[in-house]
């Protein structure tokens, strides 16, 4: 019998001294008869705007939601159900497959289990299984060493694949399923300890067996909020929408916007910013702290009680609630932007901002990209104070008009746009903060079409171009045409790359010059004020190979150039397996391989979302 009870609990919001709590929902188990796994049920999902549709797991029948069969070690869940009997698992393949991609046209590539731990011990036990020594039959007098992968879980809302369980691409020392001579000081003894034989190595062999999502939507703790600090610690499953509006009463709003409403622990591990990076800068320059769980250092012994190994996996925390902090290396820096390769993040301490008394939408067209984008290196050089400036070329616009037909709104002129936004606590230094850019749009470089607005429901008009951007790019391309082969949401490319601002100009006018001269459409926009900038790529169905590759060629040359002048690969999105590949172009091979050392310092067994932001060898910290 399905059992299912539900219980939903809130708090009130206080000043001090009370947790910040949004209401959450936990749902007990069923188990089969075995009474090993949990067909879990998911709470509501957090849907993003760059999603058309409900999730897989939304979109199907139950009846064929058989579970897949199983790459993990054959005892791995019933040992962890035993030892954790209100641990959540899915083996629901609907669920399997949304935690095996994100918001991106990367291929599914799901897990073997959803993990739903509600502790810090939890996730411990769950490390400590994935790196374990066994005996099976049929291998022979040589035990094996088992490895589970492992990718923590947000609100699946990344760009670059980082999500999609893959091997490690170089296996140039250990490859899956070879014998190896491993050092007697990296085993666990039954009682706990490594085993300490000095000079003596032990014969095993290597085995990757799956991999598990450690979904974090129970990581949902706001805590206390004191006057004046301007931080709050919070659960790494909490959504910035729902950290704000737990806020909402404070007059204090956690600032940064990717677009999305992620999670603040998915925030922290891409590094993510959006259209307010200008004033309040990104997630590296807004995380104090945080507490993370590695990976384990030491493989886990089988035949102890628990069957689990008997040495946790370190759970760190750092970093501090000060503002400054100039004490050693900086561990939440090392974090921030890790994309789940280095260890489970269960808690981050962000900083929060007084909400403006007064705020100001504007927009502006020019007669060209280039123009425009001169526009905001001069506005950005005179430190004219901005809240957000993004722009948008005249394909991002057509594209607007299209979706606005038979809609109050009212259609643009199709050119570059520029959109602002100014906020402040003075209505007369916010006015002259907006007469500034107009000055320098309209007078110097003949801008057009200068609007303004104050009230709420007029200011979300004058951005209305800018905020349904993603859709209306899809729907350009047939994105809901009856012969299905129109694009989607899960066949569209959203690439970006960030420049200094003495080349935005030219970097971002040459990648739609090059989309026009290649015939391959998309829309080019960017938060231009601090020189990021991204290009909507929408697939067809029926779209040739030879215009696959044209669209890939795009995504290089804007790649390569933003290298070319000492940008970043990407300013937000993060590096996943997309941009992989052109890490050593930016960093050269002497800071890849520095990134390299780092992973496997922390993660010698290469447990943690492998193949991701580098390629490591299986074990090769470990064996080294």
């Amino acid at each position: 019998m399905r059992r299912l009870q539900q219980t939903i609990t809130s708090s009130s919001f206080p000043l001090k001294r009370r947790s910040l709590c949004p209401p959450t929902v936990h749902f007990a188990h069923r188990t089969t008869t075995a009474g090993l796994y949990e067909m879990h049920q998911r709470p509501e999902p957090h849907f993003s705007p760059h999603r058309s549709s409900p999730p897989p797991y939304l979109r199907y029948s139950s009846s064929s939601a058989a579970p897949l069969k199983s790459r993990l070690p054959s005892d791995f869940l019933s040992i962890l159900q035993r030892n954790h009997p209100n641990l959540k698992i899915s083996l629901n393949k609907y669920e399997l497959d949304s935690h095996g991609r994100g918001e991106s046209h990367h291929p599914v590539s799901p897990p073997d289990a959803v993990l739903y731990p509600s502790s810090v011990e939890e996730i411990q036990d769950i490390l400590r299984l994935c790196c374990r020594e066994v005996y099976r039959e049929g291998d022979g007098d040589v035990p094996t060493v088992e490895i589970v992968s492992v990718i923590p879980y947000g609100a699946g809302t990344s760009l670059e694949g980082h999500l999609s369980f893959l091997l490690p691409q170089d296996d140039s020392v250990v490859r899956n399923n070879d014998i190896v001579e491993i050092p007697s000081s990296l085993f666990e003894s039954n009682s706990g300890d490594s085993q300490l034989w000095e000079n003596e190595k032990k014969r095993v062999r290597i085995k990757r067996k799956g991999g598990i999502s450690i979904d974090m939507s129970n990581f949902q703790s706001i805590g206390e909020l004191t006057p004046g600090d301007g931080f709050i610690k919070v659960g790494a499953g909490v959504t910035r929408n729902s950290l704000n509006d737990a806020l909402r009463h404070t007059g204090m709003q956690f600032m940064i916007d990717p677009g999305a409403d992620a999670t603040l622990g998915g925030m922290t591990a891409c590094g993510a910013s959006g259209t307010a990076a200008v004033k309040y800068q990104t997630m590296r320059e807004n995380v104090l702290g945080l507490t993370a769980v590695l990976p384990p250092q030491t493989i886990a012994s089988a035949s102890n009680d628990a069957g689990i190994g008997l040495k946790k996996p370190r759970a760190v925390t750092c970093g501090s609630n000060a503002l400054k902090n100039s004490a050693g290396y900086n561990l939440p820096g090392l974090f921030v932007g890790s994309e789940g390769t280095l260890g489970v993040i269960t808690d981050v301490t962000v900083k929060i901002y007084p909400v403006p008394s007064h705020v100001i939408a504007a927009s502006c067209t020019f007669e060209d990209l280039h123009t425009a984008a001169e526009a905001v290196t001069t506005i950005r050089v005179l430190g004219i104070p901005v809240s957000r400036i993004e722009l948008l070329d005249k394909m991002s616009i057509r594209a607007f008009n299209q979706s606005v037909k038979n809609e109050e709104l009212k259609p643009m002129d199709e050119k570059a746009t520029l959109f602002f936004e100014f906020a402040g606590h003075s209505e007369s230094s916010v006015m002259a903060d907006l007469s500034a850019a107009r000055a320098v749009c309209v007078d110097d470089f003949e801008g057009s079409n200068f609007v303004s607005a104050t009230d709420e429901t007029t200011r979300s008009k004058v951005w209305a171009a800018r905020h349904r951007l993603y859709y209306s790019s899809i729907a350009l391309r047939g994105g809901g045409d009856d012969d299905g082969n129109g694009a989607t949401s899960q066949s569209t490319i959203v690439t970006d790359v960030c420049v200094p601002f003495s080349s935005f100009a030219d970097i971002v006018s040459a990648t739609a010059e090059d989309l026009r001269d290649m015939g391959v459409f998309g829309t080019v926009f960017g938060h231009c004020g601090d020189g990021n900038y991204h290009a909507i790529l929408p697939l067809r169905s029926d779209d040739t190979e030879e215009y696959k590759d044209k669209v890939f060629k795009v995504i290089e040359l804007m790649t390569e150039r933003a290298i070319s002048v000492g940008g970043s690969v990407t300013g937000e999105h993060g590096v996943g397996y997309g941009k992989k590949k052109f890490l050593e172009q930016m960093y050269g091979a002497a800071g890849v391989s520095l990134m390299q050392t780092i992973k496997t310092s922390i993660d010698p067994w290469c447990i943690m979302n492998p193949g991701k932001i580098v390629d490591v060898d299986l074990g090769l910290g470990a064996i080294k």
